[in-house]
């Protein structure tokens, strides 16, 4: 299936094939080339509304392919939401569609873009991993490595931010 999309000024011609991703006027979903992580690219300001619906795409296609790490690349996606309301999401809303608290998350943002810092820090403190990243290599370097065994010595950084 393909189809035509326009941001800004700029035409994309978007592309889904069965079983490779999926997309939405509000975001973008496929596994990674490695096959280590989904990639979600959120296109319009993020709201609770956006984050259920890519949120719950994202873990299906993680099962799906049994993936538990996901980038979601931010950095066409301002959050423009309340501190109350992303409180609520990242300690009420994200549980009601299963995303799972073993997994690791990188938010890559804009360098300039501090919308996201809250709801990283709340996600954090219901006991999500998650790590904000400006760099793109950096986020997918800390998606793609190995996690310790229990037990092993960690880094601390391993889970927060």
């Amino acid at each position: 299936m393909v189809r035509k999309q326009t941001f800004s000024r700029h035409s994309y011609m978007l592309v889904a094939l069965p079983g490779f991703g999926s997309w939405s006027m509000d975001y973008q979903i496929s596994p990674a080339a490695s096959a280590r992580y989904i990639l979600i690219k959120v296109l319009v300001p993020m709201t609770s509304a956006v984050g259920v619906r890519c949120g719950t795409d994202a873990v299906r296609a993680g099962a799906e392919k049994n993936i538990d790490r996901f980038l979601f690349d931010l950095r066409d996606s301002p959050n423009v939401q309340s501190v109350v309301d992303n409180y609520e999401f990242a300690h009420k809303e994200i549980t009601n569609f299963g995303f799972p608290m073993s997994s690791r998350s990188a938010f890559l943002v804009r360098p300039d873009d501090k919308s996201h810092d809250f709801i990283n820090t709340a996600f954090y403190n219901a006991g999500y991993v998650t790590r904000m990243f400006t760099d793109e290599l950096a986020a997918v370097a800390w998606l793609e490595q190995e996690v310790p065994a229990p037990g092993k010595k960690r880094d601390w950084r391993d889970d927060f931010l």
